[in-house]
């Protein structure tokens, strides 16, 4: 199981079937369930190359819409979002992935490495664009998830500056990673959340960062120990600060509900135990049979396969 806290935080109404529509389409005679619509925002880890303009968008028969399934995953083969869609799902689910690959938070925070990457304000802004000129939303605040997973790149873009230029740990992550929050002020979940807030969100899942010093391209000669244990107090720091907003932000508003899953937790569980998940090479990024990871930050399909299918229980009892 997840160990994804499941806060369901629920601070007004339920969770659950009640939030699906009890309409029901009619097709040939038969009686369809209505829908329940997920929207995603990421970074590689989640991107499916989707594409909101062009389409096709997600229907009964491509509950992902464009491209073909998989999509344009970060390595072959499905990724954690796909499988939540389509084999870990609880209903009909309809998955609008803004996810791009390279996004950070907010290029105000820390830059992509790139100025055409879709940031999280880009594929927020894209999704409200596309949402307006919709002659009629079929969506709402009950039977839709919004799902956020990012900081990934954040981390790996910025960690080493104050490697190269040493500070205390404190002034490290208060200058370059975490945004953190204090008091009733949270500027890091107002990149994350308060821009879905104005949209409708009310229903939302955070996912964490995973243990990235355990990743190959941490493990290179490039690298050492020190470098290692210093990024690993970042991603601690930042998932704690994470956890923490989202928790305050849920028992200061009414009506919402938040999970979270520990995607730090879950990653550890399978490199800690690698051949209970199937896998036999928790080192090697060069594609073979058996190994965790397919390149020096990405995990293989099979390893996105396990977040789907604990994202997938972490959810059961909801729409989703």
């Amino acid at each position: 199981m997840a160990r994804g806290v499941a806060v369901t935080v629920l601070l007004k109404g339920l969770i659950g079937a009640e939030l699906v529509s009890a309409a029901a389409a009619h097709v040939n005679g038969r009686s369809l369930p209505e829908p329940v619509y997920w929207f995603s925002f990421g970074d590689s880890y989640t991107q499916t190359g989707f594409n909101i303009t062009t389409g096709p968008l997600p229907s009964r028969d491509r509950p992902l819409g464009n491209p073909t399934y998989p999509g344009a995953t970060a390595t072959p083969g499905p990724n954690w979002i796909d499988v939540a869609t389509v084999e870990y799902n609880h209903s009909l689910v309809l998955t609008y992935n803004l996810a791009f690959s390279g996004a950070t938070i907010s290029r105000d925070l820390v830059l992509p490495y790139a100025d055409f990457v879709q940031t999280l304000p880009d594929q927020i802004a894209q999704l409200k664009t596309w949402d307006a000129g919709q002659d009629r939303r079929r969506w709402n605040s009950e039977n839709a998830l919004f799902s956020i997973w990012l900081g990934i790149n954040d981390i790996d873009l910025s960690w080493a500056t104050d490697v190269d230029h040493p500070r205390s740990f404190n002034e490290a992550v208060d200058c370059t990673i975490l945004y953190a929050c204090s008091n009733s002020r949270c500027p890091f979940l107002h990149h994350l959340y308060l821009p879905l807030s104005d949209f409708g969100a009310r229903n939302l899942l955070f996912i964490n960062v995973p243990p990235l010093q355990r990743a190959p391209g941490m493990n290179d000669a490039s690298h050492s120990a020190a470098n290692r244990t210093f990024e690993a107090k970042i991603i601690q720091n930042y998932n704690a600060q994470l956890s923490a907003a989202a928790h305050h932000f849920a028992a200061s508003n009414r009506g919402v509900s938040i999970w979270e899953y520990d995607a730090h937790a879950a990653f550890n569980r399978v490199l800690d135990n690698p051949a209970g998940y199937g896998f036999n090479d928790t080192s090697g990024d060069d594609g073979k049979a058996g190994q965790f990871w397919y390149n020096w930050l990405h995990p293989v399909s099979a390893a996105q396969v396990v977040v789907g299918r604990e994202i997938g229980q972490l959810l059961r009892g909801t729409a989703w």
